[in-house]
């Protein structure tokens, strides 16, 4: 992208601040991994899975919401089905299958952060190995789609053409 991608503008608010009053309608509180008070541990540059090891280390919960600030068009009615799902279910993580992607938009328990920092120690930063190594609850696309949502909430800001794109959607 060439810059932080947390500090775009979003229709008159940065997508950090989007996100965050997205989140919270969803859920309290809504903590932001990698800045101010709650830098990435250990340092960013380790990937996703370092912030999600970050986020679960500063939780006091045991089901947990994580997401990426560079999925805009989620929406308040998913996030509140995906916090439903990981309520009721008994897997330690929830996540949505798009294609033969995970979007870093997960339900995680508090009780997979050894797991996550074993493989942060082995170098094994894939998020995607990582749900497909567990018994995780994955939402499939036919699923999403019986629930009313359509799989283009799932596009993310990665270069500026995408954040183009998106921005205008």
């Amino acid at each position: 992208m060439g810059r932080d991608k947390a500090l775009l503008d979003w229709h008159g608010q940065t997508l950090l601040d989007h996100m965050v009053n997205l989140l919270s309608a969803v859920t309290d509180p809504v903590r932001v991994v990698g800045r101010g008070s709650l830098p990435d541990h250990p340092p960013s540059g380790r990937g996703p899975l370092s912030g999600v090891i970050t986020a679960l280390n500063a939780s006091e919960t045991d089901a947990n919401l994580v997401v990426a600030v560079d999925l805009p068009l989620l929406t308040c009615d998913f996030l509140k089905y995906v916090r439903s799902r990981l309520e009721r279910t008994d897997q330690r993580i929830l996540a949505c299958k798009i294609g033969s992607y995970f979007p870093l938009c997960l339900g995680v328990r508090r009780g997979l952060l050894p797991e996550l920092q074993r493989r942060l120690t082995d170098g094994d930063l894939s998020v995607h190995r990582f749900i497909e190594s567990l018994d995780a609850e994955v939402i499939q696309e036919a699923e999403l789609s019986e629930a009313g949502f359509d799989i283009s909430i799932f596009r993310n800001i990665n270069t500026p053409e995408d954040y183009r794109s998106i921005l205008y959607t």
